[in-house]
């Protein structure tokens, strides 16, 4: 049975419309049982990881899958070597105008499944950010390449050490859902849910 679980809108924090900077709220957080956790929640990232641990597994060879650690990572995943350990659920609201600086999320592997509601959006990955604010050692950049993320679509990558950008929001995108489950007024145009493991708890894979 899948999990059952609804993100309510008063979970959703989001700024005045006039401020560009995406809102960073909290959702759900901690070990098993803790006060903090919606448990729930963590096993939608479970269920998330898992299916696309299964599609990697049929759609990339041994060789790919081995040329990147988030793609070794979730082979783990289904090979049941490493199970996931979804510890933190989190969510980011984006105004209309909003944009999302060229990043890492930290210096150590951050292994995140981000899924995309609202707004349709422009994801850009592995372009090398332009100077040393966000960027980290552990940093793996390259030929950089733009996703388009609809509403519902889901993405797994390394954002501790893959850099990640947000620069435009296609205004007007969102399916009609968007608009008849959140409140009347309410200024965000997009939001991301953001299942993530513990960073750096996968160091003994890396080498």
């Amino acid at each position: 049975m899948e999990p059952q679980c609804t993100i309510v809108k008063d979970d959703v924090k989001s700024r005045p419309p006039a401020n560009p900077i995406p809102a960073n709220f909290h959702l759900s957080s901690g070990d098993a049982g803790s006060v903090t956790r919606r448990e729930p929640l963590h096993e939608l990232g479970k269920l998330l990881y898992q299916r696309f641990a299964d599609e990697v597994a049929k759609q990339l060879s041994p060789t790919e899958v081995a040329a990147e650690p988030s793609m070794a990572r979730i082979a783990r995943v289904h090979s049941g070597e490493q199970p996931v350990n979804v510890n933190h659920v989190s969510g980011v609201c984006y105004q209309a105008h909003s944009v999302l600086a060229n990043h890492q999320d930290g210096p150590k592997a951050l292994y995140t499944m981000s899924v995309a509601l609202g707004c349709a959006c422009d994801f850009v990955v592995g372009a090398r950010p332009a100077t040393s604010a966000g960027r980290f050692k552990n940093l793996r950049s390259g030929a950089p390449a733009t996703l388009r993320m609809e509403s519902g679509d889901a993405i797994f990558f390394d954002g501790g050490s893959i850099p990640h950008a947000i620069p435009t929001i296609h205004k007007g995108t969102a399916p009609p859902l968007w608009h008849q489950a959140l409140p009347k007024g309410f200024g965000g145009a997009r939001v991301s849910v953001l299942f993530r493991e513990p960073d750096g708890w996968d160091a003994k894979y890396m080498g």
